[in-house]
């Protein structure tokens, strides 16, 4: 059995095919995957104004960029996720996990934060972690609040993937 707790460059077309297949095995099945997916989707929505507006703050001042490639890449949950919007996973390069991230652009990244890998979309480096903690009265606790829904539904979403499909529980420790 291939370890899929290796990033998408390592475990890519195995995953991808393994998880296709499943939602193509459980179609119907699989309706309240989709429909949590789509509340994660808005969810990660709802909080993209607060993390863009501090990253316009913190982001043009780093000298040492950390959005590495190794961010790029989806991991197994990732692929449920993308799969219960009804989406295909974007094609990842193989390249040195150290190199700036391949979606990076001069005006940041090139993907959606709803469709960015999780491991890319919840590592915020200290400069913008501070800079959010600072956000003047309600914002910083809204925002903390979101991201604790985010997470909620998230785990409500794999939970429910992994009852409806009964996927091996080695599969999922990435």
């Amino acid at each position: 059995m291939s370890d899929l707790s290796q990033p998408c460059h390592v475990l890519s077309r195995g995953a991808m095919l393994h998880v296709s297949a499943l939602f193509r095995h459980y179609e119907g099945r699989l309706d309240k995957v989709c429909l949590l997916a789509g509340k994660v989707r808005d969810a990660i929505q709802a909080v993209d104004a607060f993390i863009q507006h501090h990253s316009a703050i913190a982001c043009p001042r780093c000298e040492d960029v950390c959005c590495e490639n190794r961010h790029a890449y989806y991991n197994y949950e990732d692929l449920v996720y993308i799969h219960g919007l009804g989406l295909t996973p974007h094609d990842c390069e193989q390249r040195d996990d150290a190199a700036p991230c391949q979606f990076l652009s001069p005006q940041g990244c090139r993907l959606e934060r709803a469709l960015r890998p999780s491991r890319c979309n919840w590592y915020f480096c200290d400069a913008l972690y501070d800079s959010m903690e600072k956000a003047p009265g309600e914002a910083y606790a809204r925002y903390d609040e979101s991201l604790r829904s985010v997470a909620e539904l998230w785990m409500e979403m794999i939970e429910e993937f992994r009852k409806v499909t009964g996927d091996a529980p080695e599969l999922w420790s990435g």
